[in-house]
């Protein structure tokens, strides 16, 4: 896997509570000034099964991501190229680089 060949930018957002018309507090997603530059890798098709005690867990993601930005966090980034959304799904910062499992949103 060599991380330089697909290298991609994305715009980083991040949920967020925003204040809605009435007043109430809702999440949103805000876009940061940034951009992340991250090398993507189609792992659809290697989705892993993992045992517990409650019995069989699918871990589902759409695409594994490599970049050396650490500070991201699952599930309060959004990372979004060309009108496609991803969804930080999980994080791993051991190593060199860091590994971020995606999800593609379909209607976000």
């Amino acid at each position: 896997m060599n991380p330089l060949r697909k290298r991609l930018v994305f715009d980083i957002y991040k949920s967020t509570p925003v204040r809605g018309p009435s007043g109430s507090l809702k999440d949103g997603w805000v876009k940061q000034d940034a951009q992340i530059v991250v090398s993507l890798y189609d792992q659809s098709a290697q989705n892993q099964l993992t045992f517990g005690s409650s019995g069989a867990r699918v871990k589902q993601y759409d695409y594994l991501g490599l970049t050396k930005k650490k500070t991201l966090i699952a599930g309060k980034y959004r990372l979004e190229r060309d009108g496609v959304k991803y969804l930080v799904k999980g994080v791993n910062n051991e190593g060199r680089l860091a590994q971020l499992f995606l999800e593609v949103i379909a209607n976000g």
